[in-house]
Formats: C-alpha cells, structure tokens, sequence
C-alpha cells in the first residue's frame, strides 16, 4: 500500500500548503489594513505637506513684494545720494574756484601791503627830511627875527 501512503502523504502535503494558503490569507486582511493606514497617513502627511507648501509659496510671494518695494526704495535712494553728491562736488568746485580767488587777492593784498611799508618808509624818510628843513628854517627865523629885531631896535635908535 505503498501506493495509498503516497497518496496519503500527498493529501497531508497538499493540507498542510492550503492550511499555509489559508493562513496566508486570514494575514491579508491585517496587512492590507496595516498598509492602508500607512497610506491614509502618507495622504495625510502628503496633503500637510501640500499646504505647507503653498504656505511658504504665499510667504515668498510677499517676499518678493516686499524684496521689489525695498529696491525701489533702494533705486530711488540711489538716485537721491546721485543728485546729491552731484550737487556737493558742483559747490566744491565753486568752493576751489572761491578759495582760488581768495589766494589771488591774498597775493594782491600782501602786495599792496608790501608797497604800502615802502611807501610808508619813504615817507618816513621824506617826513624826516622835512621835519629836519623846518627845523633848520626854525632855527634860522630865530636868528633873522633876533637881527630884525637888532636892525629895527637900531634904526629906532636903540642899541639892544
């Protein structure tokens, strides 16, 4: 009966591969629900991601409106401090030609200044002159008026 033995242990083989089957099958059901809650997680992590997303899309958008808003401020800054420092080395180049000119007539004024001592001391010299000439008329008007008055006294008759 060898025959029937085979035959018995193939029908054991063949329960125990259903029993395996039908195990396999009662753990589906766990696994399935087991990786549907994985999935209904990752939707759920997905859609959080999702709108985190548009979270930091909306935050860059105002960004960048407020990034263009500073640089317009920035450009029109610019320009201003252009203007500005146009118009400053517009007045220090009047500034130059002011102090240039007041060099100038610096240099005139020492000049005159310089003729003016000359002057000063030629007058001086010529003054001096004079004022020794008064001096020496002075002495001689003393000496006429003291032999005027000699003559007159002696034609008058008087012998002073």
């Amino acid at each position: 009966m060898p025959q029937t033995e085979e035959r018995i242990d193939a029908i054991e083989q063949e329960i125990t591969g259903i029993r395996s089957d039908v195990r396999l099958q009662n753990a589906m059901p766990i696994k399935c629900g087991e990786q549907m809650s994985d999935l209904r997680t990752g939707q759920h992590e997905l859609r959080k991601g999702q709108e985190e997303l548009l979270t930091i899309t909306t935050d860059l958008r105002a960004g960048q409106e407020e990034l263009r808003a500073t640089t317009a401020d920035l450009r029109a800054g610019q320009e201003e401090l252009r203007a500005t420092t146009a118009e400053l080395r517009a007045g220090q180049e009047e500034l130059r030609a002011t102090t240039a000119d007041l060099r100038a007539g610096q240099d005139e004024l020492r000049k005159g200044q310089e003729e003016m001592r000359e002057t000063l001391e030629e007058f001086r010299s010529a003054f001096s002159v004079v004022l020794d000439e008064v001096r020496q008329q002075k002495a001689w008007r003393e000496e006429f008026s003291d032999k005027v008055a000699r003559v007159i006294a002696k034609s008058e008759g008087l012998d002073a």
